[in-house]
């Protein structure tokens, strides 16, 4: 099952295509994106700071084969990423520090924490090897808890290296992998892959994981996309979130690997060189809840609505 779910992903996800978000954290491989993007840019290099949200409705879900009833999720995000000055002339060094909370609105009956939230701290390092390879490579460590407080339960180290090339003017591609100390499933060594085409001056295609899609450049403020993102992390659970719960074993002192994938449309803005924001729509076809170590699975049963947004600063 696992294996299937891997390929699931790998076939259907996006990739660090692109490199457009922001720095690496712990758990979110996908944020490679930025680390790369700003940190070939290390004579104008400025310190990042984001704030993201989604919010998914309501979700039925099961577990081994009976209803488990349903919940929503909304969550929000925090980050700041400072470039530090260049080793060598050509090593591009950034630290970054991020924050996630997720709070599920669920039923009675759902298996799940009403919180999952994490802190984490990153150590990246970009390298322009010559004229077609570059590397990304960094180290995170931090603090991932359902329910109330942080504790050392909860302490995972992420790493994720990547080395990429430049074929053609027009296309790229990048491999890698991405280790997480915290997870006891899917999550904790996965491969990365991004494949980045520009058929057009307007048009780029990114294919991998964990961001596919295909953008439009309108004008030099405005794109439009159309992607498939994974969203995942783990979770240290210190209680059980349903004590005595039906056909369940104790989920007491255990990991929850989280993971969903989302699928829709996008716009990205370019207010000005120090400012932007992005916003999507769209459908959440995966969402599952995973207790690896008790063999325990909770899946959506259906497709839930989703929408996100995000804002983004650089000083």
């Amino acid at each position: 099952m696992q294996l299937r779910l891997r390929a699931r992903l790998l076939s259907t996800l996006t990739a660090l295509a692109g490199f457009g978000a922001l720095p690496v954290t712990a758990q979110n491989p996908a944020s490679a994106a930025s680390a790369l993007t700003a940190l070939g840019r290390p004579a104008n290099a400025a310190v990042t700071v984001k704030f993201d949200t989604a919010y998914t409705g309501d979700t039925p879900v099961e577990a081994r084969d009976a209803s488990a009833g349903s919940f929503s999720v909304a969550q929000f995000g925090a980050e700041i990423a400072v470039p530090l000055p260049p080793v060598g002339g050509t090593l591009f060094p950034i630290l970054s520090v991020r924050y996630r909370h997720y709070a599920l609105d669920r039923d009675p009956i759902t298996p799940l924490p009403d919180r999952l939230k994490s802190l984490s701290g990153a150590f990246t390092v970009f390298s322009k090897l010559d004229a077609d390879w570059s590397l990304l490579a960094s180290v995170s460590a931090g603090v991932h808890n359902a329910d109330s407080g942080f504790s050392s339960k909860g302490f995972g180290v992420g790493v994720l290296a990547i080395a990429s090339r430049k074929f053609t003017p027009n296309f790229g591609a990048g491999f890698g992998v991405v280790y997480n100390s915290l997870s006891k499933g899917t999550g904790r060594i996965m491969p990365v892959a991004t494949f980045n085409w520009t058929p057009a001056p307007a048009w780029r295609v990114s294919l991998g994981f964990p961001r596919t899609g295909v953008i439009y450049t309108f004008n030099p403020a405005l794109d439009f996309e159309f992607t498939a993102e994974a969203d995942f992390a783990s979770f240290y659970v210190t209680a059980d979130p349903l004590p005595g719960g039906r056909n369940q074993p104790a989920l007491n002192r255990t990991r929850l690997e989280y993971k969903s994938l989302r699928v829709g449309p996008a716009i990205a803005w370019r207010a000005s060189p120090t400012f932007s924001a992005r916003a999507s729509v769209g459908a959440v076809p995966m969402l599952i809840s995973d207790y690896h170590q008790r063999h325990y699975r909770v899946k959506s049963e259906g497709t839930a609505p989703y929408a996100s947004g995000a804002l983004e600063w650089k000083f």
